[in-house]
């Protein structure tokens, strides 16, 4: 897709405004000039492992563009891709999820940015943890949110507790985003603390998204 801009100035939409920049990725583009002027750089500011992926990965893809397989999929995702993680999550969570509730996006921000767009509208809030990822609160603030960062303490494991949505659901709270484990603590919420935060959140009729993107890690 190509993006035409007037040579006037242009106009962009308010919210643009209220967005700063992701400061990781400022990092990451000055780390990329200094390699390229000759330095040896070890470069730790985002969230990857300095090693790429694995053989076995490098070959299946290999082998899929050489077999044409680079055309459109269906807008979920590929089929088999999803039966394979409704497979994953009964092998080692004992949950029997339909693969048409699976969702294939280029990413964890993707599946983020999807979810908001699908639950947030103007002028809702959504509470999350304080810290929490920097993206997230741009997320909900793309689609017209207001993220309300609630201060979380060690006490709470740096997380969003049943609490915490007690005292800060309003009229115009609609839900909540929490990561577990949390990007920048590393903290995870313990089993009943996230069942009771889940529990409290939908006794008020809200939305829950949570990030388990570590949780692998």
């Amino acid at each position: 897709m190509s993006l035409i801009l007037p040579n006037r100035q242009l106009q962009l939409a308010q919210r643009v405004h209220a967005i700063e920049p992701f400061r990781v990725m400022e990092m990451v583009k000055a780390a990329g000039e200094l390699k390229r002027a000759g330095h040896d750089v070890i470069s730790m500011s985002v969230g990857e492992p300095d090693f790429t992926a694995p053989d076995i990965v490098a070959s299946a893809a290999m082998e899929a563009i050489r077999g044409g397989v680079t055309q459109y999929t269906e807008s979920l995702g590929l089929l088999e891709l999803r039966q394979a993680i409704s497979g994953h999550y009964a092998a080692t969570q004992g949950l029997d999820i339909d693969p048409r509730r699976i969702v294939i996006t280029a990413g964890a921000s993707a599946g983020l940015l999807l979810a908001c767009a699908a639950l947030v509208s103007e002028g809702d809030e959504v509470l999350m943890p304080d810290p929490s990822y920097p993206c997230n609160r741009h997320f909900v603030a793309s689609f017209g949110g207001r993220p309300v960062l609630v201060p979380s303490s060690h006490e709470d494991r740096y997380q969003l507790g049943a609490h915490h949505v007690a005292e800060r659901w309003s009229e115009r709270t609609r839900g909540v985003l929490v990561a577990s484990p949390s990007n920048p603590t590393g903290t995870s919420m313990t089993p009943d603390q996230l069942r009771e935060m889940l529990a409290a959140v939908r006794a008020r009729g809200g939305f829950a998204i949570v990030d388990e993107i570590y949780q692998g890690l």
